[in-house]
């Protein structure tokens, strides 16, 4: 089973990626994928570097090369997590093992700016505003290479609302994976 997580910066696809690794999922992040290639480029570890070095290697090797890296790596007998899906060419790469679903974890806007302001992480932004018009730009672009979070999240089979207490969000994981490994059987 591979369970695809895609969302909005700060909704919690990071709790959900801990919540399954507890329990035995393999873990992936195909923004690990890009901080890789950045290392091996010498290039600073910011959000900003990380999504302009995402969009060269769609650019280049095509919109699901970062899905590709990852799926090679998966072995069919084993259970996987897979964060940070942002374009529905990714989506498509995960989609040609029939056990494969897309979650989309979900958060208020204000909650989840709260979130990354606690965080701390490769240069968030420090406003409320600064965070919307990041968001914005991270949404959709004209450009089919670039990261496409707002078609990738339109792909998902199911949305985990996650604005509440974590015992819920880990309830409603638990469900899906029920749901999901009967629908397989």
């Amino acid at each position: 089973m591979i369970i695809g997580l895609t969302g909005k910066n700060g909704s919690g696809k990071g709790e959900v990626a801990k919540y399954l690794k507890d329990r035995g999922f393999q873990y992936y992040s195909l923004s690990d994928v890009l901080r890789e290639e950045a290392a091996k480029s010498g290039v600073e570890v910011t959000r900003q570097n990380l999504i302009e070095l995402g969009n060269k290697l769609r650019s280049q090797q095509g919109p699901g090369a970062l899905a590709e890296k990852v799926f090679s790596r998966l072995d069919p007998e084993k259970h996987y997590v897979v964060d940070s899906v942002r374009h529905p060419s990714e989506v498509e790469v995960f989609r040609r093992r029939a056990d494969f679903m897309l979650a989309c974890v979900s958060a208020p806007q204000r909650l989840r700016f709260e979130r990354i302001r606690q965080r701390k992480r490769e240069n968030d932004p420090q406003t409320f505003e600064d965070f919307q018009v990041v968001e914005s730009r991270e949404a959709q672009s004209e450009n089919s290479t670039d990261q496409q979070l707002d078609r990738a999240i339109a792909a998902a089979d199911l949305i985990l609302e996650n604005g509440g207490p974590l015992k819920m969000l880990h309830d409603r994981i638990r469900e899906v994976i029920l749901d999901f490994s009967k629908k397989q059987s």
